[in-house]
Parts: C-alpha cells; structure tokens; sequence
C-alpha cells in the first residue's frame, strides 16, 4: 500500500532500489551496513523497482538513515534539506489520505501471484499500518508537526524507512 504511492509518483525513475556487488557501490550507498542487495530481499516486490537510472541516491538502504522529520522536510522541499537538489516537491501527499480498503484486496491479490503473505494477513494488515503510522505521527509530534495517520505524506515515510531494514535486522541478529 505505502508502496503504491512511491509507484504512482514516479521515485523509481531517479532512484534506483538495487545496491550491485561493485565496492564503490556498497560503500557508496551502503556505508554502514556494508551489504550490497540480496535476491530474497525482493520477495514482497511485486514489480521490482531495481531501476537503473541514478539522478538522486540509492534508497534501497535508506531506511532509518534519516529521522522522520527530514523526510517529511525532504519530500515538502527538498532543496531546502539537501541543497542543489532537483528533487520536485510533493505538497499533494500532506493533503491526501490513503484508502485503507484497497489493502486487504491488494494483498490477496499479491498472494495470487506469489507474495508469501501468511493467509490471513490481510485482516491485520491495518492494524500493522496504523500502528507504524501512529509512531511516525509521534515522532513527528515531538518536533512541533500534526499530521493525520493517514495522509499519504505518512505513508511515504513509512516506505522509506523500511527500506533495507530487513537485511540490516537480519545482519544484527546473526552476529549476536
């Protein structure tokens, strides 16, 4: 779902999602974790959103990278958080509420074609999105912005920093 919207405003055609196995690569845009991307990293990709093309940064490990409020800042006015940015601004996603019908059809219809959701998933699934939401709405509240749960500026968030946080879990996990 918070996928769609990343989708829909074309991020894919400057901003690749694919850290390739090339040092200058992984350095580069992965400084911390080190990790070029891993296939099974893709399993819940439905399209894939590799891209080629590399205007602005590799986001495929950009979550936590950053704090809420710079992505709320960023995708408001880029070029006022990263100068000389030619990001355009999204000042339609601060308005905009997402349709929290389309989930569970979405899932299941991703199951049907390969997604490993649990069955069932899709009658928790908002569950799980309000509950991300209202954490990014928290800590958004702690630097002095109100936004509602279910704009889609919250849902971009929430994309975003997810993004990389399963190899970067996983990685943690094995070395303990």
């Amino acid at each position: 779902m918070y996928r769609d919207i990343y989708i829909r405003e074309g991020c894919v055609g400057c901003h690749s999602q694919l850290v390739r196995p090339f040092r200058s690569e992984v350095e580069r845009y992965d400084p911390l974790g080190g990790e070029y991307s891993k296939s099974g990293e893709y399993v819940y990709d439905h399209p894939f959103l590799w891209g080629s093309k590399r205007t602005g940064p590799d986001l495929h490990r950009l979550g936590g990278k950053y704090s809420d409020i710079w992505h709320y800042n960023h995708m408001l006015a880029p070029d006022a958080v990263s100068s000389g940015s030619i990001m355009p601004a999204y000042p339609w996603l601060f308005s905009q509420a997402i349709d929290l019908g389309q989930t569970a059809p979405k899932i299941k219809a991703l199951r049907k074609i390969g997604v490993p959701y649990e069955e069932g998933y899709e009658a928790i699934a908002n569950e799980e999105l309000m509950i991300q939401a209202r954490r990014i709405v928290s800590n958004l509240e702690l630097e002095g912005v109100e936004v509602a749960p279910e704009t889609e500026i919250i849902a971009m968030i929430a994309y975003l920093q997810r993004l990389g946080k399963d190899i970067k879990a996983s990685k943690t996990a094995s070395n303990q």
